[in-house]
């Protein structure tokens, strides 16, 4: 069993000297579309009285990951940064690492500190292959934690970095059976995000479901992928099948899960799967 305090230990730093930062689903949509540049931007505005950095000098981030086998919920890591700088946040200093995208969300934003940020080197040979136990449920509230306390265990260290990329939300699609071999960043990336789905037999029967819950997408297609219907009842009828699942669209962070309902509905009457496909209502 590794440990992460261990892996810190082994790229310079020092465990008692480093906060760990599994960020909100606002960090993952910064990762995914710029990297570094997008998220280190986003990592550079934090909320003051505490402070997350608690004022060490060094921070590990991470993505939230998908829910473990336990209910454990899970933090993917994505790199360690410096903190060289920190003040006041007035909308005139920059920092360092700069986004026009994010900069435009921050200005006005009263009650913040701004920081500057510079990645480290050691240790980002393990960007996005990392992914460690951060806890049961209740502790990822718990989202800026001390590395060298209630030390947490790497519970899957991907070999292989050049994993294919995520093909973006309109071109995803794959089998339901094929979910668990999926590569790391692909169910990181759909256990954050929520919407409305499209799932499709070998004989061509169409449904269409929506994921409103915890773990978003992947949440939602454990499920079938447990007992090919997921509760439903016109799937259970069909028996267990392997499902082909596609995204017909994602939600915005803040929308209501009734707002979801609400698309869920509009996408069912476009497709006429109440009619013609296995949706019963």
């Amino acid at each position: 069993m590794f440990y992460f305090d261990e892996f810190i230990n082994r790229i310079g730093l020092v465990p008692a000297e480093v906060r760990l930062l599994r960020h909100d689903n606002r960090a993952q949509a910064a990762w995914r579309r710029d990297g570094r540049n997008a998220f280190g931007c986003f990592a550079s505005f934090q909320q003051r009285n505490p402070s997350p950095y608690a004022g060490v000098r060094c921070a590990c981030h991470f993505l939230s990951g998908p829910t473990l086998a336990d209910g454990d919920a899970s933090a993917l890591f994505i790199g360690a940064t410096s903190i060289l700088d920190q003040w006041i946040w007035d909308g005139n200093r920059l920092p360092l690492i700069q986004d026009e995208m994010v900069l435009a969300d921050e200005r006005g934003r009263e009650g913040v500190d701004a920081f500057d940020l510079e990645w480290i080197e050691p240790g980002s040979e393990f960007t996005e292959r990392i992914l460690l136990r951060w806890g049961p449920p209740a502790a990822a509230r718990a989202w800026s934690q001390w590395g060298n306390r209630g030390r947490k265990e790497i519970v899957e260290l991907k070999i292989d970095p050049h994993e294919p990329a995520f093909p973006g939300f309109a071109a995803f699609a794959i089998r339901i059976s094929e979910l668990a071999a999926a590569p790391l960043a692909w169910r990181t990336t759909l256990s954050s995000v929520r919407g409305v789905y499209l799932l499709v037999t070998d004989e061509g029967g169409q449904y269409v479901g929506s994921a409103t819950g915890q773990d978003g997408f992947m949440g939602r297609w454990r499920g079938y992928a447990a007992n090919g219907h997921g509760g439903n009842v016109v799937l259970r009828q069909l028996g267990h099948r392997d499902y082909a699942v596609s995204i017909l669209e994602v939600a915005s962070p803040d929308m209501a899960q009734g707002d979801i309902l609400t698309r869920e509905a509009f996408w069912k009457d476009k497709l006429g799967v109440r009619a013609h496909g296995l949706n019963a209502n």
